[in-house]
């Protein structure tokens, strides 16, 4: 009986830490890649812009494609970063072929030592069942060394996994934007064809 007392407290006080608002999981640190990219495959689906099956491509075929990018991770100690980069669904793009799906990239440039301290932070836990998660909070982020080499990180989710904890979100507004670009990534809607 005692044994089994024992074994119940341990389990619950297991399953209490694990639910600790500021418990960070156990995340690897992430890998070195030459630079950051909005546009590789694995940034596009996890901001769900995956373009979808039978969708023009955005990059001629004679073009160099975008390399995979790595897992996202925690910043490596040895990793001396200058600014990030934000990718962000970018809404819709209208040309002549057509209207695309598209992905923002913004470089952030400043002192980045707020932002590292808010990604070590642990996801924030969820203060109601009836919330939902906003795909506008959707967000995908590098931070860059002064070489342009970059990590990809691992953002810490605010309640109900609706974005980034405003811890991030307050660092990243610190920051200064020094470039926003849209690209085009999947059409969504061939443009009319013209009347004769």
């Amino acid at each position: 009986m005692t044994a089994l007392t024992a074994l119940c407290v341990t389990v619950l006080l297991a399953g209490c830490s694990s639910g600790s608002p500021d418990a960070a999981p156990t995340v690897p640190v992430a890998r070195v890649a030459e630079a950051a990219d909005c546009m590789a495959p694995q940034v596009l689906a996890a901001l769900d812009l995956t373009p979808a099956p039978g969708t023009a491509a955005t990059v001629p075929s004679s073009a160099v494609p975008h390399v995979d990018a790595p897992d996202p991770g925690r910043v490596p100690s040895t990793f001396v970063a200058v600014s990030a980069v934000e990718c962000t669904p970018g809404g819709t793009l209208v040309d002549t072929a057509g209207t695309w799906s598209s992905v923002r990239a913004r470089r952030l440039d400043g002192d980045t030592a707020a932002l590292e301290a808010a990604l070590a932070l642990g996801s924030a836990s969820a203060s109601s069942q009836d919330c939902a998660p906003s795909a506008s909070a959707r967000l995908d982020l590098w931070l860059v060394d002064a070489l342009g080499r970059a990590v990809r990180v691992w953002v810490p989710d605010e309640t109900c996994a609706g974005g980034p904890r405003t811890e991030v979100t307050a660092a990243l507004d610190a920051l200064e934007v020094t470039d926003s670009t849209t690209y085009p990534v999947g059409l969504l809607e061939p443009a009319p064809a013209p009347s004769p």
